[in-house]
């Protein structure tokens, strides 16, 4: 009897053995692996913002099966004896893996695990590259809220203030210029811009002001392009040429953080202003010829020496508006410094200063603060070098 017994026991721990084991080697299952030329899109929500990004490029979705297929795991469970013990909380990313229009796959992926309702996979490296990769991705693509449906992708929509315009009749359509024209009296309407449109003279009348802009008539209908409008009334705006989106957003208000934190400042100006003997100008020691970023919190290091990349940043700080400098005293700053950042003049450092979270760079001796813009780019910059560096051995 006892030794039947025993022969049960063995044979139970066995038959668990290979059931973990089988489960272990089952990632082709889990991520579908055997399906991944079929994938014609993944969808990327970020949870932290709501967000939405859309992987349509055949070597972004075939990069992406890569990784999974060649990752190390370090151990696998089921869903619901993790949850016995821990604390799912929120994920960092959600994917969603389509065929056509049809989804057909969905996980979940935070720095530690990558999981979906039944299994929870833990990679060996923490933070783990695919949480790194999925970053990396949200970075270099489009990025929109999800606030219209999974059947108007690939159409061409117009998003403003991320919802659709709806155009009950004349539908937007793309002219053989490649631009995206659409109906000037529905635009006119839903961007509170009551302004008068001549498409024989080719002018528009905004708020008394005359300017040019491209329009078409097509059965006694008006059609006007539609970015071009935008930028009149200065918004800014992004064509996704994959998905058949515009994107039109209201311009930034730079001021509304320096209104909340410190007030309305009562001089604010520009890179040559001089605020207390100092300009912004002066306070970067300009012309330089590199910038390097250092990450405070990851100790990570970016180089900036591409022509094109200072190019950029020059024209970011030709408009950016200078709000505040004056002498460091006692003022309240986040203790955090986000970034350093060194200027070099021919390899030769010629000025480092800090960033704050505040929207505040600084020395030992001035104190600056600057609208958002600046600060966008160097976080874009810094996080998606430093995404791609750690991903360097995937070879992307």
């Amino acid at each position: 009897m006892k030794i039947g017994k025993m022969l049960f026991v063995l044979l139970f721990c066995l038959l668990c053995n290979t059931i973990v084991f089988a489960a272990e080697m089952d990632r082709e299952q889990f991520f579908d692996l055997q399906n991944s030329k079929n994938t014609t899109r993944i969808e990327i929500i970020e949870k932290e913002t709501g967000n939405i990004v859309n992987v349509t490029k055949e070597e972004e979705i075939k990069k992406t099966y890569e990784i999974l297929e060649k990752m190390n795991f370090s151990k696998m469970m089921t869903y619901d004896a993790y949850v016995r013990e821990n604390k799912i909380g929120t994920s960092n990313y959600t994917l969603k893996f389509y065929q056509g229009d049809t989804p057909s796959k969905e996980i979940e992926v935070t720095k530690e695990k990558i999981y979906n309702n039944k299994w929870i996979f833990f990679p060996q490296e923490i933070p783990n590259d695919f949480y790194y990769f999925i970053r990396y991705l949200s970075f270099i693509n489009p990025s929109y809220k999800k606030t219209f449906l999974e059947e108007d992708f690939y159409k061409n929509i117009i998003l403003f203030k991320d919802n659709i315009i709806i155009f009950t009749k004349n539908k937007p359509y793309l002219n053989e210029n490649n631009q995206i024209m659409a109906e000037f009296k529905t635009l006119n309407v839903v961007l509170n811009t009551n302004a008068a449109y001549d498409v024989f003279s080719q002018k528009v009348t905004i708020n008394g002001m005359e300017n040019s802009l491209y329009g078409e008539q097509k059965e006694g209908v008006t059609y006007v392009a539609v970015e071009e409008f935008a930028s009149l009334l200065s918004y800014d705006s992004l064509w996704d040429d994959t998905l058949k989106i515009l994107s039109i957003q209201e311009p930034k208000n730079h001021n509304e953080r320096w209104e909340k934190l410190r007030g309305i400042p009562e001089i604010y100006g520009n890179l040559n202003t001089v605020f207390e003997d100092m300009s912004l100008q002066q306070f970067l020691n300009m012309p330089f010829t590199k910038m390097t970023i250092k990450n405070e919190k990851t100790n990570y290091t970016t180089t900036i020496s591409d022509e094109n990349d200072i190019q950029q940043l020059q024209e970011i700080w030709n408009h950016t508006t200078v709000y505040q400098i004056e002498k460091q005293k006692n003022q309240v700053d986040e203790p955090i410094f986000r970034y350093a950042i060194t200027l070099y003049q021919d390899d030769i450092p010629s000025k480092t200063f800090f960033m704050t979270s505040e929207n505040v760079i600084k020395d030992d001796v001035h104190r600056i603060s600057i609208s958002t813009e600046f600060f966008d780019w160097i976080y874009h910059i810094s996080e998606m070098t430093y995404a791609k560096a750690l991903l360097s051995h995937w070879k992307i």
